[in-house]
């Protein structure tokens, strides 16, 4: 009897087995099924299969805008900010800029009526720039953190001369073609003083010359830079109007610190193009905001986002 039991079970294994690959096989095709279902009815991602990945790219659009100590627009630059091309491009702008939105009026007019925000969708309307923070500068701000940078080396291709009612410290005469060192305040009176001979055109090429200069020597002396990007923050926005908050100062510094360890020449100009008019204000070309564009996805590089987010 013991013998037959023995025979019986042993006669079942082959039975139970192919129960148990049919139960498997049915798991199986039901999990592919239901994963199917989910793909189909977007509950998941294919991310293998898609074409279209989010990309991201971190730059920065900065407006910073000149002010006197009568509260007057004297001049303003976009400065952009591009780590992961490693550069940054200055655009210098004159206040007395015709808006797009209304020819009737330049940017300081627009800064006067509306002040710094307005300003900045004036900017974008006519120059096609989305701002990602603003800040008005003082005379006395600009002049500091120009020293901070060493101020620059400057050879005038004319004479250069004009004598302040105010105090001899303002005074500006230069020689043409001699080396000169310009100090904080001295670049900050070249930026408004009628002394070039092609009138307020000279002073938007001299303020993004300016510019560029500061900021190439500020990445040549990387150590003293990284140590005062601080104290520059704290210098440029008190009594400021402006949107940086310290959290997107402190987000802007963690990339320039990693570009000041490149020992770079990072900053160039794009000195905006277009028609002086005959009493002095300035329209921008069609073709220069063309140039802005080309220049916005140079420096833009689409950055394939981390398959964890």
């Amino acid at each position: 009897m013991s013998a037959a039991k023995k025979k019986k079970r042993k006669s079942q294994a082959p039975v139970a087995l192919v129960y148990f690959v049919t139960v498997l096989l049915f798991l199986g095709m039901f999990a592919m099924l239901s994963i199917y279902l989910l793909k189909e009815f977007n509950v998941i991602d294919d991310k293998s299969n898609n074409t279209d990945a989010v990309t991201t790219s971190i730059t920065f659009n900065n407006l910073y805008a000149r002010v006197n100590s009568k509260g007057v627009l004297a001049d303003l630059a976009v400065v952009r900010i591009s780590p992961a091309t490693q550069r940054i491009v200055v655009v210098p702008m004159s206040a007395f800029t015709i808006c797009k939105s209304d020819s009737s009026k330049n940017f300081r007019e627009i800064y006067e009526a509306g002040g710094i925000t307005k300003l900045k969708s004036e900017i974008k309307e006519t120059f096609g720039f989305e701002i990602d923070n603003y800040m008005s500068i003082t005379n006395s701000a600009f002049e500091t953190v120009a020293d901070i940078f060493g101020g620059m080396t400057y050879t005038p291709e004319e004479e250069l001369y004009y004598l302040s009612q105010e105090n001899n410290d303002n005074d500006i005469s230069l020689s043409a073609g001699q080396l000169e060192n310009l100090s904080g305040r001295q670049i900050r009176l070249l930026c408004q003083y009628p002394v070039f001979s092609n009138g307020r055109e000279g002073n938007l090429q001299f303020l993004g010359q300016a510019l560029t200069s500061l900021l190439n020597s500020a990445f040549q002396q990387s150590n003293i830079t990284t140590d005062n990007l601080q104290n520059i923050y704290e210098i440029t926005t008190a009594n400021s109007d402006t949107d940086m908050t310290t959290d997107d100062f402190k987000l802007q510094k963690s990339y320039i610190k990693e570009m000041l360890l490149e020992n770079l020449t990072p900053a160039e100009e794009m000195c905006p193009e277009g028609t002086w008019t005959d009493n002095n204000k300035f329209e921008v070309s069609d073709d220069f905001v063309a140039n802005i564009k080309t220049m916005i996805q140079e420096t833009a590089p689409a950055v394939e986002a981390s398959s964890d987010d």
